[in-house]
């Protein structure tokens, strides 16, 4: 058999519900024009087995197949698009045209989002599929994606009503593309894509599929420091469930997204698995971003960029600003020291880390350092020192050391938000720790890694975070982040291209020090 049809266990073990579901309600469609490309997400939850999947426009066109699994690209509910994968091969028939009689491997949808329930009706949804198929569509769409409605940067744009575009995979390898008009009932062939298949997957034997995978289990269930944060997860049936989903894979990308929707269980922001250059969907939650880049320049007399992960300024007013938005630029304190010697006569600081993802930690605290009055204590982490999931070892204490040639000694604001992460959440801590410094925004992620690869000949490398890690008080930062001591309420509609709410709320709170004592920061300058 081909490998574009894919065979499917039964999901009833996996289902979240049995009850027929009306798709056109579960993605209610709010879009029917953009004119900026969209982002879509594809979860565990877009994915549904169907009875059924037939696609007819008159007489001249049509595609159906029995039993299926359908997994569809969302963007803030409204459907942007879906991939079918049929149980067994489906029928193409399309009068005239190429393709004709051709038995169909997977289909790939793009369609108006409120059409998606004339596409998929109630009655064919039999209820939630197998939630690592998300990959193998996801994978399809990102390269099927050239047809009209997108933009160059490679995302989808809204489809005209009473337009559906139809890229089928034949069970002979053929590309098939057809863009069908129900409006005026004409289906048209598109010949463009035929030379431009979607490179095929690499095979992988089923002994090695499930080696791969009792590697991955084994390794998390010794080593993962954070099982006591999930104490409804048992990780051994989890396990067994996902494993027996390696019974139909037959390729390294499919293995892979079986244990990427296994490690998606730990609700881990820094769990991640890839296959070759293909890095699979795994736990994502929404993280809204408080702030807007432009929206901060913007509250600057002036600005510099240095570097890759630096942009510092200041107001009219004498407030300096410095946005450190990564840690992986080995020249940032360097960087750091220039801007600080060049905002000596500032009397107060916003330090950004809004945009910081993280990076390296002892970057980190070369930058905290030029804020310290003295050595402090900032993080604290365990390891896994047995078999038991809550067995972990001793409390390690993590701490930063003053670095000179000054102190910036004036009153700091340090502002984060969600979209702070790992490194850059014990940055964050970090500046907690000095005295002239009050913490703004929202709460950080809350994820932190200190991770290991475990890396497989076949191509499969999955990332394993190790340590449980905390604030100086002993608190978890996984899934709860580090809150500030200043909260920011905040909406989109706060951040345009010439407003920063969260900005803004420092920059007030700074100009709240009396004049009397608004000192530069270098005071012995």
């Amino acid at each position: 058999m081909s490998h574009t049809v894919l065979l499917l266990v039964s999901s009833s073990l996996f289902s979240r519900g049995t009850l027929p579901e009306d798709l056109a309600k579960r993605y209610p469609a709010s879009l029917s024009w953009v004119e900026q490309g969209l982002s879509w997400e594809c979860t565990r939850d877009d994915v549904w087995d169907l009875k059924s999947f037939d696609l007819v426009l008159g007489k001249d066109f049509k595609l159906s197949c029995a039993k299926a699994t359908v997994a569809i690209g969302v963007h803030e509910k409204n459907a942007l698009w879906a991939v079918v994968f049929p149980e067994k091969p489906g029928r193409l028939d399309a009068k005239g045209m190429r393709g004709d009689g051709e038995p169909v491997g997977t289909v790939v949808l793009r369609f108006a989002p409120a059409e998606v329930g004339r596409l998929f009706p109630s009655k064919t949804v039999v209820g939630p599929g197998q939630a690592w198929l998300r990959a193998r569509a996801d994978r399809l769409f990102r390269r099927k994606l050239g047809h009209k409605w997108y933009t160059p940067a490679g995302f989808p744009t809204i489809v005209q009503a009473g337009t559906t575009l139809v890229d089928v995979d034949t069970e002979a390898g053929a590309r098939r593309f057809y863009e069908l008009d129900f409006g005026n009932g004409k289906a048209q062939y598109i010949a463009e894509f035929e030379d431009k298949p979607v490179p095929p997957l690499a095979p992988i034997e089923p002994k090695e599929a499930e080696r791969v995978f009792d590697e991955v289990w084994q390794a998390f269930d010794k080593e993962y420091a954070n099982f006591s944060l999930l104490p409804k997860l048992e990780w051994e049936k989890v396990g067994q469930e996902h494993r027996k989903q390696l019974a139909r894979v037959g390729t390294v990308f499919d293995a892979a997204a079986v244990i990427a929707d296994l490690l998606a269980n730990l609700e881990d922001l820094h769990v991640w698995v890839k296959a070759g250059e293909d890095l699979l969907p795994g736990y994502q939650r929404e993280r809204p971003l408080n702030g807007s880049w432009k929206g901060s320049l913007s509250q600057l007399a002036s600005s510099t960029q240095s570097g890759k992960e630096l942009t510092f300024g200041r107001t009219s007013d004498g407030i300096g600003y410095l946005n450190v938005s990564g840690l992986s630029d080995e020249k940032l304190p360097a960087l750091v020291d220039a801007a600080l010697d060049q905002m000596a006569d500032t009397w107060a600081l916003v330090v950004d880390l809004r945009f910081n993802g993280g990076g390296d930690e002892g970057l980190a605290r070369e930058v905290a350092g030029r804020f310290l009055d003295q050595e402090r204590v900032y993080s604290k982490n365990r390891y896994r020192n047995g078999p038991k999931h809550d067995d972990l070892g001793p409390v390690l204490e993590r701490k930063v050391s003053p670095r000179g040639p000054w102190r910036y000694e004036s009153p700091v604001v340090t502002a984060f938000g969600q979209r702070t992460m790992s490194s850059a959440e014990s940055m964050a801590l970090m500046f907690a720790q000095c005295p002239q410094v009050t913490t703004l925004g929202d709460r950080t992620a809350g994820s932190s890694a200190n991770p290991r690869r475990l890396e497989f000949d076949c191509g499969i490398v999955v990332n394993l975070p190790r340590w449980h890690d905390m604030d100086p008080d002993g608190k978890p930062i996984e899934h709860a982040g580090i809150q500030p001591e200043v909260r920011v309420e905040f909406r989109p509609q706060d951040f345009t291209d010439s407003k920063d709410a969260v900005l803004e709320a420092a920059l007030r709170r700074l100009r709240k020090t009396p004049k009397g004592e608004r000192k530069p920061a270098n005071r012995g300058s």
